[in-house]
């Protein structure tokens, strides 16, 4: 899911909880940004202010696929189990990935990965397809690197 700019987003209970828990459920990139989101400043602006985040839009991201922040349109689309979750969390990793390696050539890769059912196997082969669209569009050597780093994401 690609994030608009003035989206505003809200703490969940869940965020709530793992803030006041102090734990290490989260990472400190993660904690930072949740900290700050304050359901009244939009993306573009807490990307701004908050430069002690890094990657602010992927963090956010990350928080969403987790639970821990919702828009108000989107509050009953947390998602229930871990499962689902972990696949959220997958799909926002791959998109970073295509990021990094692809720059701004990502979005159509993004665009499949974001597209993709929540099932390691479907994930897989859309990485499939993948690979061949960076084969033909960039290079070989390029699609090969993001087929192998996103299996490992994958866990394969």
């Amino acid at each position: 899911m690609t994030l608009r700019a003035d989206l505003v987003l809200f703490r969940t209970q869940k965020g709530e909880d793992i803030l006041l828990s102090h734990g290490r459920e989260i990472s400190t990139n993660q904690r930072r940004a949740l900290l700050v989101v304050n359901g009244k400043t939009g993306i573009a602006e807490l990307a701004k202010t908050a430069f002690w985040v890094t990657d602010m839009t992927v963090t956010l991201q990350e928080l969403l696929a987790l639970g821990l922040v919702s828009d108000s349109s989107s509050a009953s689309d947390i998602p229930g189990s871990p499962a689902s979750a972990a696949s959220q969390m997958t799909k926002v990793r791959l998109a970073a990935l295509a990021r990094e390696l692809l720059g701004d050539s990502a979005e159509r890769i993004i665009k499949k990965v974001e597209e993709a059912e929540d099932t390691p196997e479907a994930l897989e082969q859309v990485l499939a397809g993948c690979k061949k669209l960076i084969k033909l569009t960039i290079s070989e050597e390029m699609a090969d690197t993001f087929l192998q780093r996103g299996l490992k994401l994958l866990g394969k």
